[in-house]
Parts: C-alpha cells; structure tokens; sequence
C-alpha cells in the first residue's frame, strides 16, 4: 500500500508547489511509482506538469461528482507528464474553491479525499498532494487522507508565525480526525548566505530538532524557469537545486 504525503504550509510563496513536483520527480527518478494530486485551487502544480486539459478532467469535477452521490472512476482523472519521467497526476483548476461552499452539507466532509484516494492508494509507491496556502477544509482533507505531512518553511523571520499555525493544525488532527498522521518534518526553503537564514535556520532546529530535514533547498531563479520549462530540475544532473531535491527525497524514504 502505498504512502500518501501532503506538502502543507498557509502561506504562499514558501516553494510549497516547487517541493511537491520535485518530490514527486525525485521519486520517480528512483523508480517509484508516484501520483501527484494538485489540491491547489491556483493549479499551478498542473501547469507545472504540463496540463492544458478543461476543468471536466480536474480534481474540482471530480470531488463534486463524488460528494453529489454519481458515480465516478478516479483513474479517468489521472493524467500523466511525459516531460517528468511519466509522473501520474490529478490536475486542479480554479473551481475547486467552489468546494469550500458544497462541503459545508456533506456528511464527513473531510474525509472526501480520503475516500477516493482509497481507490487507488494500491497503485502507487506514493501519492504526494500540493496542498493550496490555507488552513481550510481542502487542507484538512489532505491532512486527513495523508500519512504523513511534510512543511515546507522558507527560512525568514515573518515564516515562523505561518509555521507555528501548520504545526498547531497538524497537532489538531492527530488528537482527532486521523492519529495516524506523521509530521514528517520542516524543509527549509530559498536558503542563502545570510544572516537571517542562519539565524532562522537554528531556531527551527532548536525549535523541531530532527524534524528539520537536514538538506535545504537554495534561493535560485532556476526553480521559475523550470516551472516555466514545465520540467523538474531533478532531470537536470548540472542542477544544484535538482540535486538537492534528490537528496530530500532520500530523507523523505528514510523517515516514512
């Protein structure tokens, strides 16, 4: 059976899309069969893949066909990126937002990921979602279908005050929705030769200990032009960034 990890944070602009891609390129790279859900209303991650499809073949159609009672099959929703090794993936749109509004009637709503993930969980080494920068419904669902969560934090004074929502978040659906969920740890995020980088970077450590992955990923421009590119720097041996992402991937193994 198959890991589902989420990539959380409630604030944007941190690399959260950029380390879901890359995890999930990374993995496959080591041979692992991965499937990235976009639960991003933005849907970066899809146009990051490479999707150019209609809203009829997202997650947001197939989360209210789901919630509405009809009959839905999850695999004529997953799409594939040819230009990314063959990653599986669940596209997003901007209509997801709409399900903030249609859940609120739905019984168990935050366990409606959950439900259809469970059709194919078997399939898969690993099942990474991009969760979009909120802590809203959408975010507890991935929180509640996942295994494990993984936060990516840029390593700046104003991101601890985000970091500590996430974490008391996390914390909260432990104790309740889903006591099998594991905080896998804190990435640091758009490292440079800074102060403030350093100084952040020990208070994170002081603060999580072994929670924070030991690789950081650097502050580079290259990480946008691969976005841009639609391919994940972990294809690119030259790639500092690739590199390190590689080696995150490695950690992420090691602790699931």
């Amino acid at each position: 059976m198959g890991k589902i990890i989420a990539i959380a944070n409630q604030k944007g602009g941190v690399g959260k899309t950029t380390t879901a891609v890359h995890l999930a390129a990374a993995l496959k790279l080591d041979e692992k069969k991965v499937l990235l859900v976009d639960f991003d209303t933005q849907g970066d991650a899809s146009a990051y893949l490479g999707f150019d499809g209609n809203e009829n073949e997202s997650i947001s159609t197939l989360f209210k066909a789901f919630v509405s009672g009809t009959e839905v099959n999850i695999d004529d929703f997953i799409h594939t990126s040819e230009r990314n090794g063959g990653i599986d993936y669940i596209p997003s749109d901007l209509s997801l937002a709409e399900a903030e509004l249609y859940l609120v009637s739905v019984m168990a709503r935050e366990t409606v990921l959950k439900r259809l993930l469970e059709q194919v969980k078997d399939n898969y080494d690993y099942i990474i979602i991009d969760c979009q920068a909120s802590l809203g419904v959408l975010v507890i669902n991935a929180l509640t279908a996942a295994d494990g969560v993984i936060i990516p934090a840029q390593t700046q004074e104003f991101s601890k005050k985000a970091l500590n929502a996430v974490t008391n978040t996390i914390s909260q659906i432990q104790k309740t929705i889903n006591p099998n969920l594991e905080f896998l740890g804190v990435l640091p995020t758009m490292v440079d030769n800074t102060a403030m980088t350093r100084d952040t970077s020990q208070e994170y450590k002081e603060t999580f200990g072994e929670k924070v992955f030991s690789t950081g990923i650097s502050r580079s421009v290259t990480a946008s032009y691969s976005s841009r590119d639609k391919k994940a720097l972990c294809f690119k041996n030259s790639s500092k960034i690739g590199l390190q992402y590689k080696a995150f991937a490695e950690e992420v193994e090691r602790r699931v």
